[in-house]
């Protein structure tokens, strides 16, 4: 990892993956509950296609993974880390 000049302790690129995936996970939780939800209702048609999204997110999720370990790696994207980090979910 390179030496920080900056007070942020990641970079955009970092953060971006770190939430993408934060997100799918909580959304895999969210699709146990849809799936629960259309069995009770006797759809096992929506149950299926809740299945089916919540496999593709897990999928995404370990793609996602392997992309933010090489970017931490400094394998992929600039291995600088950005001055002035603003523009998402970071304080001043």
């Amino acid at each position: 990892m390179s030496h920080l000049t900056d007070k942020h302790p990641i970079s955009n690129l970092e953060y971006d993956w770190i939430t993408l995936i934060q997100n799918k996970a909580q959304a895999l939780r969210a699709y146990d509950a849809y799936i629960e939800d259309a069995k009770q209702a006797n759809s096992p048609e929506c149950a299926d296609l809740f299945q089916r999204i919540h496999d593709e997110d897990m999928r995404q999720i370990e793609e996602a993974k392997r992309h933010l370990q090489m970017v931490l790696e400094g394998k992929m994207g600039s291995q600088q880390k950005e001055i002035g980090n603003t523009k998402r979910g970071t304080m001043p």
